[in-house]
């Protein structure tokens, strides 16, 4: 089976035309990208937000990992240390690194998603370039095979540019709601810990 993956990818790199190893070089560096995005988007401890904000307060444990739960750490220690309320400003400050990895990644994934389809496009257009090249050859044998040969060319890689493109537009997409809930989660930490809710202890 996997050998008849690799056939079908060597069929594709050599009747896709020039454009075909760029396309297979971006689907790589797409998925390679939302991978890591998708490793930083991590949320942490799964507990309501105003949960996670009383146990910061309190001091008790939360796993070191995942964005919110991070925040929620940190912001229990400056409330314990202020020993109540803490400046809006200060919660800016502590959550700047954590609010800066929200974005990371997001250009280069929605760059490489708008480059799959156009160059899928080039390859269409450098298909139908050998095709009407091929319309003045000078046998009608040698005329067929080349405008055959560029149909093929100009099908495969407008093929891959969306399949490379369409797929990532959705992660994509995923990737966005989950990062505007986690930017949502770190907006109610700061709330909570500048002191909306002093008397929840």
């Amino acid at each position: 089976m996997i050998g008849g993956v690799w056939l079908q990818a060597g069929d594709f790199l050599s009747e896709g035309g020039l454009v075909m190893p760029a396309l297979f070089l971006t689907a790589f560096s797409l998925w390679f990208a939302i991978g890591l995005r998708w490793l930083t988007l991590r949320r942490g401890d799964r507990r309501p937000v105003r949960e996670l904000a009383r146990l910061g307060r309190n001091g008790d444990p939360l796993p070191p990992e995942g964005l919110v739960t991070v925040a929620a750490a940190r912001g229990g220690k400056l409330w314990r240390e202020r020993g109540g309320s803490v400046p809006e400003a200060l919660l800016h400050e502590a959550f700047a690194d954590l609010e800066a990895q929200l974005g990371a990644g997001a250009r280069v994934v929605g760059c490489l998603v708008a480059m799959a389809p156009l160059m899928g496009l080039l390859g269409t257009v450098l298909g139908l370039i050998e095709t009407f090249g091929s319309l003045g050859a000078s046998s009608a044998s040698a005329a067929s095979e080349g405008i055959a040969g560029g149909i093929v060319e100009a099908l495969y890689a407008t093929q891959m540019g969306l399949a490379i493109a369409v797929p990532g537009l959705l992660a994509g997409g995923a990737l966005h709601q989950r990062q505007a809930r986690i930017r949502r989660d770190l907006a109610s930490l700061k709330a909570l810990f500048a002191g909306a809710a002093q008397g929840e202890r």
